[in-house]
Parts: structure tokens; sequence; C-alpha cells
């Protein structure tokens, strides 16, 4: 797969992938540690207690880091002292492994899940500061590859140790792992106006349940939240209470060193090969609706058929989804919001759903244990859970939409006179939909003399800049053409919006009004547009992938047929005339 990102991203993106790999690598060690001396310690009936635990102590610990992060206005260096701390506590929870009896495995289990949340919630909202939405759909999965490298990373490192040492030994060598990931916090590059403003009105006001529920979007990604976190909860313990039954104590530590191991190897694959493709293709809403169909499909079997190979595809599928096409799909659905409310929605929803969601269905695992339901019986209940999640994830599909209209609108408000479309011209739907595939094409061939005059080997002439001038006008102008018809097409979508974001210069807003598109339009429109205004591709892929949607077929053209084509431009101006239009904004993209 094609992972990209413009210049001034990439010196993010790769510390994105080196600090993310590093935190994992970490965590993936100390989970197969946790996992074997837990259950080569305790019978798997104390999960739920274990899953209990964390989620208590979770929203304790939440509560006081959210007072943390809105007084912190550099995420950096709470990224960096967190992992350091973690590091220094992982190396005590070791030195008292032995000293504090079989009980040491159960602390040690509550602290990994512990420091895991609040690591991961930090080095996401610092990535989500440095990105817009469109930005994020190709980094994202690029930098969760990252993720994924490291937990395939950690588990040979396991493997590997193992053959030498304990499972306890294993700990050190995480703790030392997470202190060389603090080093990766202070390489981000955060720009002044993508930090938080610590003066914020919104820092007085404290999120609470109410607040949450009052937004139709939040309440919602909190209710996708709170399912699918009780529906992988149920089964984690389906997975480990059925190895436990099936598998001798002394070969838990190979077994789950391996398992992970191949694991964490089926998730890097799916990361390289699938992830950017689907989440560019499909959107994050359908990308992120795999894993409950999955696990329901899973579920199903673990019903029907045979109960260990279906309780390890429960895992798998988990496993080689959700901290890689899921996380980075959910993760974008937060990226509409505004810093300060995407930093206080998280919060909130990380206490009430996350943790919430473990709480609950560790009380509901412990209720099953006691009613003596077996892993078939939880099956039905992943059933009814996995159709719950799936609903919720499709009822913020439009909501989604929304707060990127309501972004271009405030900006309109402020900045941009109303302007509505001419509708004064009428034409039929025949008509309409010739002359938008007439003017999509014309900004095809536009695209095709832009990579032409690009690719040109020679000397740059003032006729090359000249060119390059006259087609960012004509180009523009098409464009322009474009929206308005669409507007006339589409008379409750105010496209002459969408299209100023386009232009605005600004790239939060021009993520926005790319986001409106692709949920607005349909058929081969859509695929054209869209390809057309994501100037992260060269302008020959455009060109090439919008006549493919619209059913044309392109050639590629030399640097003298498109100076041909172009010629009657260059006897318009001289070199001190503009082009553009003035008090238009001006983008090198359109």
């Amino acid at each position: 797969m094609r992972f990209s990102a413009r210049r001034e991203d990439r010196r993010n993106v790769a510390v994105g992938f080196v600090s993310l790999m590093a935190i994992m690598t970490a965590h993936s060690v100390m989970e197969t540690a946790r996992d074997t001396l837990f259950l080569s310690s305790l019978p798997a009936a104390e999960l739920p207690r274990a899953y209990l635990t964390i989620a208590l102590l979770a929203i304790a610990e939440l509560t006081v880091h959210r007072r943390v992060l809105a007084r912190v206005p550099d995420r950096r260096s709470l990224l960096a002292a967190s992992l350091v701390f973690g590091s220094l506590v992982t190396l005590a929870c070791w030195a008292l492994l032995e000293e504090l009896g079989p009980w040491a495995p159960f602390g040690f289990y509550v602290w990994t899940g512990l420091l895991i949340t609040v690591v991961l919630i930090e080095f996401w909202l610092l990535l989500g500061d440095t990105l817009t939405v469109t930005q994020a759909k190709r980094v994202f999965p690029a930098v969760a590859a990252g993720g994924v490298s490291g937990a395939v990373l950690g588990s040979l490192l396991s493997e590997g140790l193992l053959r030498l040492v304990s499972p306890a030994g294993l700990v050190p060598v995480a703790a030392a792992t997470l202190a060389l990931a603090a080093a990766t916090a202070f390489l981000w590059k955060v720009e002044d106006d993508r930090r938080v403003d610590l003066d914020h009105s919104s820092m007085d006001r404290r999120p609470s349940l109410a607040w949450l529920l009052r937004d139709g979007y939040l309440s919602r990604l909190w209710t996708l939240v709170l399912l699918g976190t009780i529906a992988v909860t149920l089964v984690d313990f389906v997975f480990k209470s059925t190895v436990a039954q099936n598998i001798p104590v002394t070969h838990l530590g190979p077994f789950f060193a391996r398992f992970y191991l191949g694991l964490n190897t089926v998730a890097l694959v799916v990361q390289l090969v699938g992830a950017a493709w689907l989440l560019r293709s499909f959107g994050a809403h359908q990308s992120s609706g795999l894993l409950p169909l999955l696990i329901f499909g899973c579920a199903a079997g673990l019903v029907l058929g045979p109960v260990l190979p279906f309780a390890v595809a429960l895992k798998a599928v988990d496993g080689g989804l959700r901290h890689t096409l899921y996380r980075s799909a959910v993760e974008i659905l937060f990226l509409p919001l505004e810093s300060r409310r995407r930093e206080r929605a998280k919060g909130i929803i990380e206490v009430l759903g996350h943790r919430v969601g473990q709480a609950l269905a560790s009380l509901l695992i412990i209720g099953a244990i006691a009613l003596g339901l077996s892993a078939r019986q939880l099956g039905l209940v992943l059933l009814l859970l996995s159709c719950g999640w799936l609903a919720a994830i499709a009822s913020t599909r439009w909501r989604y939409v929304d707060q990127f209209r309501s972004r271009l609108h405030v900006r309109a408000l402020s900045r941009w006179q109303s302007t509505e479309p001419d509708t004064a011209l009428v034409l039929d739907d025949a008509a309409l939909e010739h002359q938008l595939r007439s003017s999509l094409l014309r900004v095809v061939q536009l695209l095709q003399w832009r990579a032409a005059i690009e690719g040109n080997g020679a000397v740059e002439t003032t006729d090359v800049e000249l060119l390059r001038e006259a087609l960012r006008h004509k180009e523009r102008a098409a464009l322009e053409q474009t929206f308005s018809l669409m507007a006339r097409q589409q008379p409750g979508e105010n496209f002459v919006l969408v299209w100023r974001g386009l232009c605005s210069g600004d790239p939060r807003l021009q993520a926005a009004s790319a986001e409106v598109l692709e949920a607005s339009l349909t058929g081969p429109v859509r695929e054209a547009i869209l390809a057309i205004v994501d100037d992260g591709d060269p302008a020959a892929r455009r060109a090439r992938i919008a006549s493919t949607a619209l059913g044309a077929t392109t050639r590629p053209i030399s640097y003298q047929e498109a100076r041909d084509a172009m010629r009657d431009t260059l006897p318009l101006r001289n070199s001190a005339e503009p082009l553009h239009s003035p008090g238009k904004d001006r983008s090198d993209s359109f």
C-alpha cells in the first residue's frame, strides 16, 4: 500500500511511527509477562475482577489526568513524563513480584492496563493536534503501522527472551523500552497555532455525562465506544479462560508469546495491505464497522461450532483490527471537533465509555460465572452486543458530516459574505448531468497539462512560469463552474460554501470541505471530485483517477503538446499582470 504525507508533515509521521512502535513494543512484552504470570498464579475466574479494578482505578486516574491536560500546554512534555513515570513504576513492580506473593501478578495486570490507557490517550491527542482530517486519513494508518510493528517486535523479543529467562524477566526489558520511548516525545513538531489554548473559556466548564448526552454527535460516539469496550472485554475473557482450560500451565508462556507474535504479524499485514486504502475508499464509518461485523461472525461460530478455534478466532480478529484499522477510524471520528472540545470529549468518553464499559463487562462476566454460563452462551451475548455496536457506528454518519458543515458555516459568518448559487438558469436533470461531466473532463484536461508542464525537465523559463500561473487561473475557473453546477443539481447542499472552504488556504477548512464532498456526492462524480481536490497526489495521478471514474480515457502528453494547447494564453499578459481575480483568495491547488 502507499502511505503519503506532505513534506512538512513527514517529520511528525516518522516521529509518531517510532514513538508508537517503542510504546507498543514495551506493552507487548508486558502483555506476555502479565498474562503468563496471572494465569500461572490465579484462576481465570479472577480476570473479571482485574478488569473491574482497572476500570475503577482508571476512572479515578483519568479524572486527575483531565485536570493535568487542562494545565499543561505542551503535550510533548506530558507524554515524556508519563513514559518515564511508567518505566519507574514498572521496575518497582518487578522488584516486588516475589515479595507480594501470589497476588502480585494481579497488581501487575492492573498496572499495565492503567499505563497503556494514559499513554495512548496522550499520544493520539498529540498526533491529532498536528493533523487535519484529510491528512489523518493518510497519516494515521502509517503511524498505526508503527504500533503494529512494535507489537510484532515485542512478541519476537518475548519469544526469544523466554528461552533464557522466566516470564518475570521480561518486565525490566519493558521498563527500559518505555524509557527509550520517552526520548522521542520532544522530536514532535507542533505549530504554535495548534497548541492548546489554556485561556479558552471552556477550561472552566467541567465535562459531564449530561454535557455529552446533550450533544447528538458526542452521545453517539460514547455509545459506540461503550458497546465496543464491553464486547472486546468479553472477547478477551472468552479467549483467556478457554486457553487456561486447554493449555497446561507450564506451556502458557511460550503459547502467549507465539500467539501474540502471530496475531501481531497478521495485524501488521492488515495495516500495510489495506488500512489506508479502506479509510480513503470507504471512510471512517464503514472501516470502523469491519471489527464488530467480524466479531459477530466469529461469535456465531462460537455458538454453533467448536469452542477453542472460534475463541482464538475472536481474539485474532480483535487483535488484528482493534489497534490498527479500528483505532485509526475512531480517532478520525473525533477530528471534526475543535481541539478543546475534542480533549473534553475524549476525556469523558475514556472514563464513561472505555472504563465504565470495562466495568460493566466485568460485572457481566462475574454474573455469568455465578450463573455457570458457558463460552457458547457468552457467544450469544456477543452477537447482541455486535449488533448494537454496528447500529451505534451507523448512527454517527450524518452527524459526523454536520460537524464539518458547522465549521464551514461558522467561518462563513465570521469572514465570508453569504453567497447563494445562481439558480436563474433552469436546466433539466439530463442537461445538468451533461454539463457537469463536461466541466469535470475539462478539469481533467487541465490537470494533464499541469502534469506535463510540471514534469518538464528543461530549465525554468518565463514561459513556464506564465503557463503555470495561467493553469492555476483556468483550473480555478473550471472548478468554480463545476461547483456551481453541483449546487444547482443539489440545492440542499451549499457547494458554494464548500468551494470557498477549499480555496480558503486554511488546511482544516479544506479538510472540512473535502469531508462534506465525500458524504454528499455519489457515483462517478464523487470519485472524480475527491480525486481532483486531493492535492496531496501528483496532477497526473489525480487526472487518471478522475477520468477513470468518469469512464473516459487519458494518455500521457508531452510538454510541447501542453504548451501548444495553452498557446493562446501567453499573449494575454506580461509578467507584471496578475491572472487571478483581485479580491479572491488565491490557492496553489486550484
